[in-house]
């Protein structure tokens, strides 16, 4: 009877059972370097061997998978790794810069979305004529908002020109 000696880590099934990342995204972070290379064990001759994990690289994927929830994107996720392989990152400048930064593009995100939001509330109103018939692919205006103020402002310099 042969016993398995077990080389201390985590396995990369047990790596994605505690940091909700799927075996093939933590590959993939493996691959472009977001972690260092696994070591491997192998109990098999003609194997690869088996990826292993420390307790360091479950606590990095956990800090990349919070990042990625807050919609960083990976190159803002690498400069933050970066940034923390110096200590805690909370404490240095660049890293509330990128946050300052990332918080500025969600605020421009949002309002994206109320514009949009309101333009879709202003074309629930639509597609009725006057006289309740609906209208024809010749007068539809179902998905025609109204202007923006700048597509207002543009649409009205551009009659100047054309006069």
């Amino acid at each position: 009877m042969t016993t398995k000696t077990r080389i201390a880590g985590y396995s990369i099934g047990e790596v994605a059972r505690v940091t909700g990342l799927s075996a093939k995204t933590i590959r993939y972070y493996e691959q472009i370097g977001l972690i260092p290379k696994a070591s491997r064990r192998s109990f098999a001759v003609r194997t690869g061997g088996d990826r292993v994990y420390s307790g360091a690289d479950v606590g990095r994927l956990r800090f990349i998978r919070q990042a990625r929830q807050m919609d960083l994107g990976l190159a803002d996720v690498r400069e933050l790794l970066s940034i923390s392989d110096a200590g805690c990152p909370s404490t240095q400048p660049a890293y509330v810069e990128l946050l300052r930064r990332h918080v500025r593009s969600i605020d421009q995100r949002i309002n994206h979305l109320l514009g949009q939001r309101s333009a879709v509330h202003q074309l629930l109103g639509r597609g009725k004529s006057a006289d309740g018939a609906c209208c024809t692919w010749e007068s539809c205006g179902c998905m025609r908002a109204s202007p923006s103020p700048k597509q207002r402002e543009m649409g009205a310099a551009e009659r100047k020109v054309h006069v």
